[in-house]
This record gives structure tokens, sequence and C-alpha cells, in this order.
């Protein structure tokens, strides 16, 4: 009798609550972060329009890599050496699905595997580890080919400037192979329009010196017709990485729409000109978001670029209410925030070549929860230092300090599943 009233009282309070799951932490296990909202809270889930679309499965990945048939046989004569490049950790493609695709294509080509080396654009981001890559390329990439980190610093050949003034320094290694392939994904990008595309060259493989014109002075330059996320037309700093890459020689380019589970559901593969074209009638509906209303509370999920979650503050202070509210920031993730040689902090007056700054907090943001259990004083400055900024390691923490605060009243609240990617449609 006395089991049966407490299962009865758990019932209870379960329908008191609303359980809300979303998928975190894609390079270590896709971990899932669970918690309870009360049910007097009005909650929307946020999802985008590409969460309508079939994810892809191996059969339709192999596919679109071996579609590069007719384009290896017509174009590249007597292969001698194959760069494929690759995108860091702090982007979702998940190259261990293509990688193996691309191996059995070179294998039906008569490639050895001498002839193919693997190169991360990484940047002006840290270096990979081993461990690092094998979460990126799957164990047998590490066991059959070299992988090289790409150093922005040193080894980079001058090809000229652009028409906006940028100079085009290049990886060596990937200059000196007859055939290159670049691997990433199209998503939305702060002030470049979008990743993917010829990005994968500039900034991915280039010398820091030509990164910090291109984000400094042209970004300074143009701030005001290209700083929003996925902001494309007409976007100087786009179009000025689309030059990059053809003056590069890139030849061959490996696409992916993802989903708010990181999920592929469109993949392109073909030459980069016909890239932006392809990706520019999909990718703006595909990651469009509609909104319901505007919030007291937000929760922003970073799942694709958790380690850049400022992308996600960005996004969570837009859908506040302008009399103001709270935001619950989710990035639990043991790796904390990119390391950035360009705007990054190295000490306590120390930074990059063009400094973030310490971020400053929106006045309508009453409160940000960050939930982490890896927090790290040294790169707090992304998110700011306010005092009304807090770091917890327990979400029932959270939700319990904002139930004292909401005790009666019924907020609006949002849910954002991956709003590293999510952008809202006008």
């Amino acid at each position: 009798m006395f089991y049966k009233r407490i299962f009865k009282l758990i019932n209870f309070l379960k329908k008191l609550f609303m359980e809300i799951t979303l998928n975190h932490n894609i390079w270590d296990g896709s971990e899932k972060v669970k918690f309870r909202v009360p049910e007097s809270w009005r909650v929307s889930t946020l999802n985008m329009e590409g969460d309508r679309k079939r994810v892809l499965n191996e059969t339709d990945i192999r596919e679109a890599i071996f579609s590069l048939v007719p384009i290896f046989k017509e174009k590249f004569k007597n292969i001698r050496e194959i760069c494929v490049i690759f995108d860091d950790l702090s982007r979702p493609t998940k190259a261990y699905r293509i990688v193996p695709h691309l191996m059995e294509l070179f294998e039906m080509l008569h490639i050895k595997d001498e002839q193919v080396r693997f190169l991360c654009g990484l940047g002006t981001h840290a270096a990979l580890d081993n461990r690092a890559f094998r979460k990126k390329l799957g164990e047998e990439t590490l066991e059959r080919f070299p992988v090289y980190n790409h150093n922005p610093y040193e080894n980079c050949e001058y090809l000229g400037k652009t028409r906006l003034g940028t100079p085009v320094m290049i990886n060596k290694e990937y200059l000196s192979c007859d055939v290159k392939i670049g691997i990433g994904s199209f998503t939305p990008h702060a002030f470049c329009g979008y990743g993917g595309g010829y990005k994968i060259v500039m900034p991915a493989i280039s010398h820091i010196d030509a990164i910090e014109y291109h984000h400094g002075v042209l970004l300074q330059r143009y701030k005001e017709v290209c700083f929003s996320l996925g902001r494309y037309k007409n976007n100087p700093l786009m179009d000025d990485i689309i030059e990059c890459g053809k003056t590069a020689g890139l030849d061959i380019k490996i696409d992916c729409l993802i989903n708010t589970d990181a999920e592929i559901t469109d993949i392109f593969a073909g030459a980069p000109e016909d890239l932006y074209n392809y990706m520019l009638k999909k990718a703006p509906i595909h990651y469009s978001t509609s909104i319901p209303y505007k919030a007291d509370i937000v929760f922003a999920n970073s799942l694709s670029k958790a380690n850049e979650a400022a992308i996600s503050l960005s996004m969570a202070e837009s859908l506040l209410k302008d009399t103001g509210g709270n935001i619950v920031l989710i990035c639990d993730v043991s790796e904390g925030q990119i390391v950035h040689y360009l705007f990054g902090r190295f000490g306590k007056n120390i930074w990059g070549r063009l400094p973030f700054g310490i971020r400053k907090k929106q006045e309508k943001v009453k409160n940000i929860f960050i939930y982490s259990r890896y927090r790290d004083i040294a790169n707090e400055f992304w998110f700011g230092t306010d005092k009304h900024i807090h770091w917890l390691k327990d979400m029932n923490e959270i939700i319990k300090i904002l139930e004292e605060e909401y005790n009666g009243k019924k907020p609006d609240v949002l849910i954002i599943p991956d709003a590293t990617i999510q952008m809202i449609s006008e």
C-alpha cells in the first residue's frame, strides 16, 4: 500500500513538470541534457525547417561521393598527390561518415594511400591531437594516411591579393598537391554569411596575416552590411572568401546541411564554383526558425559549435522581451571554449591580434545562467564577467532559481535546440 502511494505521488509530480531533452556534446558520445520545467510555464521548442527533412543514410552519402567519378576521370589525369582538407571540432561536420566513402572512391580509381594526405583547416584555432583527429575522421583514417594540422604562422605561400586587398597566403602542403578536396558543413556564420564552401581555404588554411586583414580590416569596413548570422546577400567578406578560394585552386568541395541534432540532411559533392548556387537556394530556408512570441526565459543549447557558445548567447538575447528576461546557456563540453589565436586571451592583459574583449551583457538581460561542469576562468570573457552571470553545474538548481523568481506567474519560455546554427525567420 505504501509503495502504491509513492508511485501515485511520483506520477502526480510528473504531471506538474514537463521534461525537456536536448542533444548535446556531439564529439563525446552525443550526450543528452534532460531537465524538467513546471507545467504552468508556457513553453515552445523552436525547431527549424531543416528538422523536417530525412537524415541521410550511408547509401545516400556514398552516392554523393561516387558522383565525383566523372569529375576525376574528365579533369584529373595522372594524379600524383591529393590533399583532403577538413574542418576542426569547432564545426559539426561528421567527416567520419564521409571519409570511408572517399577512401573507397580512391581505391576504385587506383589511387594509392601514399598519394593522399589529410590537412586540418584550423584557421587560427589551436591544433588537434591524435584523439581529436580520430573523433573527426574515424579510426581507420589515422592508421592509413598522414593527418596534419595547419600552422597559420609558418609554411604559407603568397599568391597575390584579392580586389579588396586580402593577402592570399596559403598552406604550402596543400599547394604542393595536384588535387585538392575540402570537406565541411554549410552553416550560418556571424559575419561571413555561411561557413563551408571556400571558407575551408580562407581562413582555414591561410596565414594569420591574411586572416587578420580579412577578419579585421574588412570586417570593420563592412560591418554594417555583413554582421548578422547568415547574411550573405551583398556581403563583401563572403565575396572575398570566394575569391581567395578560387585563387588557391580548390578542386572539389563536399559540404553538408545539418539539422538541430547535427545529422546530415543534404550533401553536395562537386566543383566548388557550383556549390554556392546549390547551397544558397537551400540553406536560408533550411536553417530558418519561426518564433511564436518573445520570451521571459530562453534556454539556448549549444550543439554544433559548443566551443563557440557565445553565438548561442547572442541568439538568446534577441529572443527576450523588451521588458527583459533570463537566459539559460547550455554548453557542458569538457573541451570548453575554443583557443583562438586571433580573438583570444592569453594573459590578464594579453590578447590575440584582434582582441574580442570582455563581452558586455545587454541591459534587458536580467541573468545569464551557464550550465557547465567545466568552468574556465580564463575564457569567461567570451560570455562576460557581470555579477549577473552565473556558472552552475546542475540544471535542477537553475530551474529551482527560476521557479522562485516566477512563483505564481506563467512565464513565456523558448527552447532553442541548437542556437549556434538556427536563424530567426523575418
